[in-house]
């Protein structure tokens, strides 16, 4: 299978402590140019109520789906259950005052 295309769209601004999860908001099959002619292509549109995510991946309806749920499911790991790679991690005063 080859790697999902995704754009992201941002809506609107809301603190970080209000985003909720990504969800899975739909799957259909979609006809992509001829780089896909001949295979089953689906878009997958995952939405948070702040961002959407559209992919497209290659494979059956059920692989697409699974697809995006693990993905869903590995972006509200990384944006809710833990710091990001980015923030500092320093306590210091100076850290504070950024």
């Amino acid at each position: 299978m080859s790697q999902p295309m995704a754009n992201v769209i941002n809506r609107s601004p809301i603190p970080a402590h209000r985003v909720s999860p990504y969800k899975l908001a739909r799957v259909e099959k979609v006809d992509l140019p001829d780089a896909g002619r001949g295979q089953h292509w689906y878009e997958y549109v995952l939405d948070n109520g702040r961002s959407t995510i559209t992919g497209h991946r290659r494979g059956s309806l059920k692989d697409v789906t699974a697809h995006a749920h693990r993905y869903a499911e590995q972006l509200n790991t990384r944006a809710l259950g833990s710091h990001s790679v980015w923030s500092t991690r320093r306590t210091d005063a100076k850290a504070k005052s950024r």
